[in-house]
């Protein structure tokens, strides 16, 4: 396929949709399960045309530490709705030069072949992003096609979307973030080698580094949360900060106590999933206050987990 890079999907007049899907939350999850619904009423595939980052990423030619979900894990969410195939556009500065007369008419119709186009209401594609939901609408007569439009998913009157997302999350919400995701927040990350002081405190940790550069990191301070280990789930207490206590190196780092938990984890990869801030990141006088912190922390975690 020309415009999708060593990916091959052909399906005869699969029902589409496109966007970069980063969260895959409960909007995106209206939108794909009607996606996978019309498939199925047309005896046809579904299919979903996206992204491996986000196009502005190659527009400013920089990266941004934005992404809610990683690409195996956003394809794992798109497929768990049903959908059949999803492509990775091949997004260079070529085609974010192209008109979206061009994008629907190459892409869309000629080399997907698809007769029938399911989209949200922030739908954008082509230069300038001036393909929308109305172009589409436009142009459907003239193609042969159909467009249908989804509509966006509220909560406390607000449009759940990707952004508003990642504001709750900088500002730590992991609560209200997973009411909008349909899930708890998660961070894929390997297991570095950390300063083992945490095991001197009694308290042993796991140095995370996120598996992808651009992820979001939630902001700094402490947070109850679950550890997916070889398929195992096991109980944490996360920081995320600079340590400043103990240490003087002003690098922000995710380090994870499990509770009731002693293996060695070097170089293996984990899923930390958040699922409530206990506190901000402080700076204590003394190792015996700090400890004395962390064990009130890590009995907060019993106590919400026993409930």
């Amino acid at each position: 396929m020309k415009y999708f890079k060593d990916q091959k999907c052909d399906f005869a007049k699969p029902i589409v949709t496109m966007g970069t899907f980063d969260g895959v939350h409960l909007g995106h999850i209206k939108l794909l399960d009607r996606v996978v619904e019309k498939a199925k009423e047309k005896n046809t595939k579904s299919i979903v045309i996206t992204y491996y980052h986000h196009p502005l990423e190659t527009i400013h030619k920089k990266t941004f530490p934005y992404l809610l979900t990683e690409r195996d894990k956003k394809e794992k969410l798109i497929k768990n709705c049903g959908i059949d195939c999803v492509l990775y556009l091949n997004f260079n500065e070529k085609m974010a030069q192209m008109q979206p007369e061009d994008f629907l008419k190459k892409i869309i119709l000629t080399e997907i072949g698809t007769q029938d186009l399911v989209v949200g209401h922030d739908t954008h594609f082509g230069n300038s992003r001036e393909g929308n939901y109305q172009f589409l609408k436009d142009r459907s007569s003239i193609y042969n096609y159909s467009i249908e439009l989804i509509e966006p998913v509220k909560m406390n009157n607000h449009i759940i979307s990707s952004s508003l997302i990642r504001d709750y999350i900088r500002e730590g919400d992991m609560q209200y973030a997973s009411k909008l995701l349909g899930r708890n927040y998660s961070i894929h990350g390997s297991v570095r080698l950390g300063h083992r002081i945490g095991r001197k405190l009694g308290f042993p940790t796991i140095n995370i580094q996120p598996l992808d550069a651009n992820k979001l990191i939630p902001s700094i301070g402490v947070y109850i949360c679950e550890v997916l280990v070889n398929g195992k789930k096991f109980v944490g207490v996360t920081n995320i900060g600079y340590s400043p206590t103990l240490k003087t190196t002003c690098i922000k780092e995710i380090e994870t106590h499990i509770l009731d938990f002693d293996d060695d984890l070097y170089h293996k990869d984990v899923e930390i999933c958040f699922n409530k801030k206990l506190r901000e990141e402080m700076h204590f006088k003394n190792k015996n206050d700090l400890i004395e912190a962390i064990g009130k922390d890590v009995q907060q975690t019993r106590d919400f987990f026993n409930k």
